[in-house]
């Protein structure tokens, strides 16, 4: 192939450079081209340099941004992290002991008629062997979030959640044959052998335990 040919072979290619173009010096062989920017790249950082010149006085030197409505939106912000972070604290989401979380709220909901110590009131003595229902997690879980309608108490799953019930279940798991600092109310219901109860369900609190941290409601 002639240098003419090659030449031509390398313009139809773009890897032809013209001498006039070529600057002074070369590193490590590689010798390097005079080319000019794309004229659009040119042209947009032109604009930039010109859009920069008017936006930096007009958004931080002079008020003539809509400051009020700046204000406005970031106020609506703050009120809405706010509310997540009320529900996340409602729903028990930074709990992190069970039990003591549990205790808790069963202060809170629940002792108005079970008792702060959980020793009985209008409710039933929850620390003796004396159990009007089953003594077990899932049938406390149940009575708590269905509640007992005939007996005045309430439905506490749309109000507590999964997660708080399961903290309170968890509680009440601990009470047996705890001494309420104050008198108990007399016995209701069936008499069970707890230490057979409490530990049939010990496996099984350890499990439910477990998935209740798993449990986020926001």
């Amino acid at each position: 192939m002639t240098d003419k040919e090659n030449k031509k072979q390398k313009e139809a290619s773009g890897d032809y450079i013209p001498d006039d173009k070529i600057l002074e010096g070369e590193y490590d062989g590689i010798r390097e081209a005079d080319n000019p920017l794309p004229r659009w790249w040119v042209n947009m950082f032109i604009v930039s340099i010109v859009f920069a010149i008017f936006y930096v006085p007009v958004a931080h030197m002079f008020d003539f941004t809509p400051k009020a409505e700046l204000a406005r939106d970031m106020a609506v912000a703050a009120k809405a992290a706010d509310a997540r972070e009320m529900a996340l604290v409602a729903s028990g989401y930074y709990d992190q002991n069970l039990v003591e979380a549990g205790q808790k709220y069963f202060k809170t909901f629940c002792a108005t008629c079970h008792g702060q110590y959980a020793e009985g009131g209008l409710c039933p003595n929850l620390t003796d062997s004396y159990w009007i229902r089953v003594p077990s997690r899932e049938v406390i879980i149940e009575t708590i979030s269905n509640g007992v309608p005939s007996k005045g108490m309430p439905t506490w799953l749309p109000i507590l959640g999964e997660r708080k019930i399961n903290m309170i279940a968890s509680y009440v798991m601990t009470l047996w044959e705890t001494e309420p600092p104050v008198e108990g109310k007399k016995p209701e219901g069936d008499l069970y052998d707890m230490a057979q109860v409490f530990g049939h369900n010990a496996a099984s609190d350890t499990t439910q335990a477990a998935k209740t941290d798993t449990i986020k409601t926001l």
